[in-house]
């Protein structure tokens, strides 16, 4: 009898050591990733690296659940905010313009500002970069430029040394015959056109003004709104979209609660999934898998195809209502009950599902008539 009661007693003992150990690994990696983040200096790096690293897993391992790049950002957007409490609205911005930055396509204007140079008789040569890349050259070029004669911060291609950074440039054209060089920029979210009368070799030298051309300022920040995932604040104008808008007003009074539109660049949450970037990795229509795409963000393989037009979450983060195209035809979905959400030991969602079915509310019906 005292042999059984030794032996039971020590494998509580075991079993004890082998939970503590384990809880201690869950709380010494959450520990450790609080700390990583703390100690971090430059967020813009810190989400352009949380991108690239998920962007290659992502490509490794094709075909399995992985956590898709935008995502990955968004979390680690989320870890920098508990990490920095005080630096919550620059981690946004930082954020906001990371997304722009990713979203921005670079040929699609190199077609429109040729087109532009040429109704101008002038010939531009674009400055050539990637993304990231600490050594391109204007990096070194903008250090001692100014913008209206005062010296500011710069975001050059991702590429920056202060977190409360004044421009982020997405791209660069120069004429060194003519003197002209432009800066495409965002400044604060909003698109600005930057001109100096320099040429790339004296562009150290340079002060750049906001460009007097009327009709390319324009032109690039209609262009920005148009390729890009648009903003609450810089919402789609189009006819579909007010009607959208209308109706959702009318619904959320019949419901007597409120929805607010969201889109990836002003993200929302349901039962703790990021809308939409989780919901299109994650979701279901009527139980079968479904390729999502938003502009030029798509997520799935499948042939089943839905296009998201609007997305729109109620404030208790317990529905989601879609408009778009249901493979080709219009369509509006609905959530249907709780997702199943599955996490790592870290806490992270590894896997999920969202279902999602077909939604014939007659108020809501009639935006697609």
């Amino acid at each position: 009898m005292k042999k059984l009661l030794l032996v039971l007693g020590a494998t509580l003992l075991v079993l004890s050591a082998c939970q503590n150990t384990t809880e201690d690994s869950v709380t010494s990696q959450s520990t450790s990733r609080e700390q990583q983040t703390k100690e971090v200096t430059n967020y813009f790096h810190y989400l352009a690296d949380s991108y690239e690293k998920a962007l290659s897993h992502e490509k490794e391992v094709k075909g399995a659940t992985v956590q898709s790049p935008m995502v990955a950002t968004l979390v680690a957007m989320e870890e920098l905010q508990l990490s920095h409490p005080t630096d919550q609205a620059l981690i946004m911005k930082n954020y906001s313009d990371f997304q722009k930055l990713i979203q921005y396509n670079t040929e699609k204007w190199q077609e429109e500002f040729a087109s532009w140079a040429s109704s101008m008789g002038q010939s531009y040569h674009r400055l050539e970069h990637i993304k990231f890349d600490e050594k391109n050259e204007l990096i070194k070029k903008l250090e001692t430029t100014t913008v209206s004669q005062k010296r500011v911060r710069w975001n050059i291609f991702g590429v920056s040394s202060d977190n409360a950074y004044d421009y982020l440039v997405l791209d660069a054209y120069y004429d060194d015959q003519a003197r002209h060089f432009y800066l495409f920029t965002l400044k604060d979210g909003q698109a600005q056109v930057l001109y100096a009368d320099k040429t790339l070799e004296t562009i150290r030298a340079a002060n750049f003004e906001e460009t007097e051309n009327t009709d390319l300022a324009q032109g690039f920040k209609e262009f920005l709104l148009k390729t890009s995932v648009a903003t609450e604040n810089e919402a789609d104008s189009s006819t579909l979209t007010d009607k959208i808008k209308t109706v959702m007003e009318s619904y959320s009074d019949s419901k007597g609660e409120k929805f607010k539109s969201t889109n990836l660049a002003t993200y929302s949450r349901y039962y703790g999934l990021a809308v939409p970037d989780q919901i299109m990795q994650f979701g279901q229509v009527d139980g079968v898998n479904y390729t999502f795409k938003w502009h030029d963000y798509t997520v799935g393989v499948v042939e089943k195809r839905f296009e998201i037009l609007a997305c729109y979450v109620n404030e208790a983060g317990t529905e989601v209502i879609l408009f778009g195209y249901k493979d080709g035809r219009p369509t509006i979905l609905h959530t249907e009950g709780q997702p199943e959400i599955e996490k790592n030991e870290a806490g992270t969602i590894i896997n999920a599902q969202v279902h999602f079915v077909s939604f014939p509310q007659p108020i809501l019906e009639g935006v697609f008539n």
